[in-house]
């Protein structure tokens, strides 16, 4: 930094010079030593020490080495103004880029003085603290004890605190907490604090608990229904003809099910895998309907269910994965038809749809059946949430469908919405970006 600073003041040496003073300039700061000569030659002239050449060429000798020591000396006062503020410019410039660049971490960053007071934060600290925190006690912004004794405690000397801690309002968040010694100034004992966020690792831990919990109890009840049934055809019933056939009949009603979770348990890991790559694929929509309403068109006539199918012949291609997208369709139109078929018809109809300046194919799936209240559209999509869980077991359900087709729109870019009311039917929209 020295041979910067040393350059920027070199820099200035020819508007240094260009702008030193003039002849009167230097007289003025050398005149004491310009009289002072002058004084002693003409004493010396009058004593007939030297002659009055002497004296002359003398004092004006002396004059002149005055005259350059003046100019030297405004010189050297001029550098090192120059470095001072050179020096005082990169500083401003350092200050601003080390906070512009702290203003752009996510974490919240807050510094705290000797007196409890907050001498700076970042944006990320000033959205959770409050904009005109600068200056307050830190108290008054953070009320958790745990946070507040850590301070504390590296002030008095004590190593790095870390730790966790928990705000609820206005939505439960999760930080990790980091509060260390920070050397501002030798007498005065300042801490910084970092806050990171954490509450989107606290959450997929707890969805990966619930999973497994769940994926357990699933099992869990056909695997002691079968187990059951195993135990009393090899000893109460094991000459019962009639028990036998009723018994393996919902021993392999149970299997199926299990067959069933496992592998959309499968399908659901598979396409979390790779949700982070995009298709390169083109699908005609329009072909994947008919061949999923092909397919689903004898168990709807089972049921009386009616398949109502209207697509634009001119529909655009999309991005995507056949199967996938064969998958989502085909759950969707199967839901309708299970959990609709109340309501005797299913719609399934297309458009070429426009949101914020981009193209997407709309896919509409909708039935009249009994609807889904409102408190749980938001969870239709979380892994084995059912709105009626007999129901769906009795259809062959897992809990498992729609999670599965979040995530393969999701690798898709596309989006979902559910609309529904009580005694009205629910309609589900699907949203696929254009091939291009």
């Amino acid at each position: 930094m020295d041979t910067q600073l040393n350059n920027q003041a070199d820099g200035q040496q020819n508007d240094d010079k260009r702008q030193a003073p003039g002849l009167a300039g230097l007289l003025s700061r050398a005149r004491t030593i310009v009289l002072l000569a002058l004084a002693v030659f003409v004493l010396t002239d009058l004593i007939g020490l030297t002659s009055l050449f002497w004296s002359i060429v003398g004092w004006l000798a002396v004059s002149a080495s005055a005259l350059y020591m003046a100019y030297e000396s405004d010189l050297r006062e001029r550098r090192a103004v120059a470095r001072t503020q050179a020096r005082g410019v990169r500083a401003q410039d350092e200050a601003g880029i080390g906070t512009a660049l702290l203003n752009q971490l996510p974490d919240v960053i807050v510094l705290v003085d000797g007196r409890g007071r907050i001498l700076f934060q970042n944006l990320a600290a000033a959205a959770f603290t409050g904009q005109s925190a600068v200056g307050k006690l830190l108290g008054s912004t953070f009320r958790e004890p745990s946070l507040l004794q850590a301070v504390e405690q590296v002030r008095a000397g004590e190593s790095v605190q870390a730790f966790e801690i928990v705000r609820s309002l206005p939505v439960e968040r999760h930080f990790r907490v980091l509060a260390t010694p920070a050397e501002t100034a030798p007498a005065v004992p300042a801490v910084l604090l970092v806050l990171h966020d954490i509450t989107d690792a606290k959450r997929i831990e707890q969805m990966r608990v619930d999973f497994v919990a769940n994926a357990s109890h699933e099992l869990k009840t056909p695997l002691a229904s079968v187990s059951g049934f195993i135990e009393t055809l090899q000893g109460p019933a094991r000459d019962d003809e009639e028990a036998r056939e009723r018994f393996l009949g919902i021993m392999a009603e149970q299997t199926h099910r299990m067959k069933r979770l496992i592998a959309d348990l499968l399908s659901l890991s598979r396409i979390e895998l790779r949700e982070h790559q995009p298709p390169k694929g083109s699908i005609d929509m329009k072909l994947l309907v008919k061949e999923v309403v092909a397919a689903v068109t004898p168990i709807a006539e089972r049921d009386g269910v009616e398949l109502f199918v209207e697509l634009p012949d001119d529909l655009p291609k999309v991005r995507g994965d056949w199967d996938e997208l064969h998958q989502v369709v085909q759950n969707l139109v199967d839901n309708a038809v299970k959990y609709g078929r109340s309501g005797k018809k299913v719609e399934i109809t297309g458009a070429l749809h426009s949101e914020n300046e981009r193209a997407y194919v709309a896919l509409f799936v909708r039935d009249f059946g009994p609807g889904i209240a409102r408190q749980h559209i938001p969870r239709l999509t979380e892994r084995f949430y059912r709105v009626d869980a007999v129901a769906s077991r009795e259809r062959g359900g897992t809990g498992l469908g729609l999670a599965i087709v979040k995530h393969i729109l999701n690798r898709h870019g596309g989006e979902m919405v559910v609309e529904s009311e009580l005694g009205q039917g629910t309609k589900f929209t699907i949203m696929l970006p254009l091939y291009k």
